[in-house]
């Protein structure tokens, strides 16, 4: 994003007294109170925005720190915290935070890719580099829980990109199309599929919270080189090393702890998804 600026400006607020004050209050009410520390932590969480909008984002996560404390404690006075469903979700997210808390501290300080490897993952993926793809996409933008989204990717499989204009019109009549530059490596991981992508094909992807529903408007070869693509393929190649590492520790934990599902059904359907080892 042109302009951008990353939303943890939290940073420099840290730094403007953390050292001084290990729990600096920000906020403070009657038995109530907001460190700098809990502050920070939801910006660091935040996704870059543009520098316009980083004041008024962080009036507006402030607000929104406030009232979800001032929630949870009610909840917590009124017993909330007890009830069953609340409790599961409670150690649900806790075992969430540990589990990838474990493996960071495990893959934290990983190498930097060798040069030569670099060079490899360059050469093995031609799609998203040598050959690289850019895409114009005329397409809608749905919420991902919005109701009956099915029956626009109906609209779309079953017609055209005209037919989901039409759906769409009745039904949400303010939204309007976009037209948007999608590279090889912003569109969905199957291959073939993009592959087969020409002029008028028809396309959905998903986005974090949205489903994307478009028209390929053109299409045009844009290689990316491997001076330019570097950055990129290391963050591959690290994110496979932590899969991998993680994968491998998975597996020494579940032997060193004997785990074994005891259902009849469950146990079929790990197996029947398990990836299949090499014929020799």
């Amino acid at each position: 994003m042109e302009g951008a600026a990353v939303l943890g400006v939290a940073a420099s607020l840290a730094g403007c007294g953390a050292s001084k004050a290990p729990e600096q209050l920000i906020v403070k009410g009657d038995k109530f109170e907001v460190t700098l520390q809990e502050y920070d932590q939801l910006l660091r969480q935040m996704p870059p925005v543009t520098k316009e909008a980083v004041a008024p984002m962080r009036r507006m996560l402030l607000q929104q720190l406030i009232d979800e404390k001032l929630l949870a404690e009610a909840a917590v006075s009124a017993g909330m915290d007890d009830d069953p469903d609340n409790s599961q979700a409670i150690a649900a997210a806790k075992r969430s935070i540990l589990a990838q808390a474990y493996l960071r501290n495990l893959t934290g300080k990983l190498p930097k890719a060798d040069p030569r490897d670099v060079e490899a993952y360059y050469k093995a993926h031609p799609a998203l580099f040598s050959n690289r793809r850019r895409f114009i996409v005329e397409e809608y933008v749905l919420k991902s829980d919005i109701p009956n989204l099915r029956s626009y990717t109906d609209a779309l499989d079953h017609g055209d990109f005209n037919t989901l204009a039409a759906v769409i019109s009745n039904t949400i009549p303010f939204l309007q199309p976009a037209v948007v530059a999608r590279f090889t490596d912003e569109l969905p991981e199957n291959r073939d599929v993009l592959d087969k992508l020409t002029v008028g094909s028809t396309i959905v992807y998903q986005s974090p919270g949205q489903l994307h529903l478009g028209r390929i408007q053109s299409i045009t070869v844009e290689p990316l080189p491997l001076e330019a693509a570097t950055g990129k393929i290391e963050q591959s190649l690290a994110a496979e090393r932590v899969a991998d590492i993680a994968q491998a520790t998975v597996k020494t934990l579940r032997k060193s702890r004997n785990v074994e599902i005891l259902n009849a059904n469950l146990k079929q359907a790990v197996a029947d998804t398990a990836p299949k080892a090499p014929q020799s």
